[in-house]
């Protein structure tokens, strides 16, 4: 779960500054998706908190690609391939409710995005960063 402990989110840094700030950034659009879910948001409010987190993704995960490129880091190829599973899944999530997403559903949404993120980040990134320091 995304926790407001700073020590929680140790995890989840990788040592460098814009992309820490990139990390914190998605965990609190994260968080901006659970307080809507969890509050008197319209659906659109949702959806539109939704399309902000996963545009925010999009880019960030562009510009690590990137750069994981340029420090020819080893696990390239299984990292982009995540980065690639998660938005479409993601994707796949919010599509499958069409039209239907309701109030009642933000609970599950809320769950599945807070999920998404953590796996993510103490998996992929967490491999990344031993990266990091193995080669520093």
């Amino acid at each position: 779960m995304i926790a407001n402990n700073p020590k929680s989110n140790d995890r989840r840094i990788i040592g460098l500054e814009d992309f820490d700030h990139a990390h914190m950034e998605l965990i609190d659009l994260c968080k901006r998706i659970d307080w809507a879910c969890s509050n008197d948001t319209t659906v659109p409010g949702i959806r539109e908190r939704i399309r902000t987190f996963l545009m925010y993704a999009r880019w960030h995960f562009a510009e690590e690609e990137m750069w994981m490129r340029t420090i020819h880091y080893h696990g390239f190829v299984d990292h982009q391939a995540d980065h690639a599973q998660l938005l479409q899944d993601a994707t796949d999530f919010i599509d499958s409710f069409g039209p239907a997403l309701r109030r009642q559903d933000g609970p599950a949404v809320a769950c599945y995005f807070r999920f998404w993120l953590n796996r993510h980040m103490s998996e992929k990134d967490k491999q990344l960063r031993a990266f990091m320091c193995s080669t520093a």
